[in-house]
């Protein structure tokens, strides 16, 4: 990776720390939610702004693909993420 993308992600880091948390929450209130409805619910109007941090959340075990539904936007099949087993018992 470019030094500059090094460091421009470490300027962004905490912000995205933070974003992560905020879409755990979104999860946590929200249970089986697709990337859009995540998206949608928290006021973004890009799906760069949770994408990203769902995978994260997805690699790190705190959530877990469910399922699969088609999304009424683009007629595809999109995960559904909920909260591990783990985060509920964290919870």
């Amino acid at each position: 990776m470019h030094e500059h993308s090094l460091l421009a992600y470490e300027e962004e880091r905490p912000k995205l720390i933070t974003r992560a948390g905020a879409v755990l929450a979104w999860v946590r209130a929200h249970p089986k939610s697709t990337d859009r409805e995540i998206m949608d619910g928290m006021g973004f109007t890009d799906m760069n702004a949770v994408r990203p941090r769902c995978t994260e959340l997805v690699e790190q075990d705190r959530l877990v693909e469910v399922g699969e539904r088609k999304c009424p936007v683009t007629r595809k099949l999109v995960r559904v993420l909920d909260l591990s087993l783990a985060e509920r018992g964290a919870s």
